[in-house]
């Protein structure tokens, strides 16, 4: 594996506008928008590329009959000491790789079934690989959007410098400061929507990311407040504020995690496709 320095990520780019779903997490850190890190097996013709982006997600797409690249990768999936900024969860592409990992993985790797429950639950899960499934959702445009009212006590405001603060005092595990460099490259360039009540924060959502015409939301309840509904607020504002500016709203997650289905479906997205997706070794618990 090479790592390639910033000035050189743009020439992935090839590898991964052939890949047919949600590439967000990717595409920002090719363009340089956010940090990350790429590998690549040849840095002047790649035919294999592994995308990090700085919260974890990673991209491994390209050729998947390297034996040098796939030895060299697993040993960085494992998250070695020497590894900078680990891969936490990983889309894969084409077909082949779901084979390829099956091979080279074995018996590391656990396998999901329809209820995105282990096969295995006995095995050590902070040395095994989950492999399950991320659903990319398509917002129906020919669904308006409801109008939503926000209840008393409670007020809704967009995330500003001193929310921002608040956000990450409320101890929340999806914050803006994972997905943007600095918090004025969020509050310059982002946008979101915080609920409140008794000037805590109740839940929010937040641009992930924005590439071209697309913004892909993430949405986060304070514990104390979740099961309760409270994310719809924050979560169709920023969806309204899509379609004023021409955004695209973009959402996906993994198939385990019920709530934000529901969530997406209740504001107008339905599933669109599936794609295999792994769970790096001590991360399997974690529902992103």
């Amino acid at each position: 594996m090479i790592k390639l320095t910033p000035p050189d990520y743009s020439i992935v780019t090839p590898l991964v506008s052939k890949v047919p779903f949600n590439t967000l997490f990717a595409r920002v850190v090719i363009d340089n928008k956010v940090n990350g890190q790429i590998f690549v097996d040849d840095s002047l013709h790649p035919t294999v590329s592994l995308i990090v982006h700085k919260y974890g997600m990673a991209l491994l797409c390209g050729n998947a009959e390297n034996d040098s690249f796939n030895d060299e990768l697993v040993r960085f999936l494992k998250n070695t000491p020497s590894v900078e900024l680990p891969a936490k969860y990983m889309l894969t592409y084409p077909e082949r790789w779901e084979h390829k990992l099956a091979s080279i993985l074995g018996t590391e790797l656990l396998q999901a079934n329809d209820k995105g429950n282990s096969k295995m639950l006995t095995r050590d899960t902070s040395t095994s690989f989950l492999q399950t499934e991320r659903i990319n959702y398509q917002f129906k445009p020919s669904s308006p959007l409801i109008n939503i009212d926000i209840p008393a006590p409670f007020t809704l405001k967009k995330i500003d410098s001193d929310i921002y603060e608040k956000i990450h005092e409320a101890q929340h595990s999806v914050v803006p400061e994972q997905f943007w460099n600095t918090a004025e490259d969020f509050l310059e360039n982002g946008i979101g929507y915080a609920l409140l009540y008794d000037n805590q924060i109740v839940s929010t959502s937040f641009s992930s990311f924005i590439v071209d015409d697309k913004l892909e939301l993430g949405v986060e309840t304070t514990e104390t407040f979740r099961k309760k509904g409270y994310s719809i607020y924050a979560a169709s504002a920023l969806v309204s504020y899509c379609l004023t500016n021409r955004y695209e709203p973009v959402w996906a997650c993994r198939r385990e995690n019920v709530g934000s289905s529901r969530l997406a479906e209740s504001l107008g997205f339905i599933q669109a496709s599936y794609h295999p997706y792994y769970c790096m070794p001590s991360k399997i618990q974690n529902k992103n």
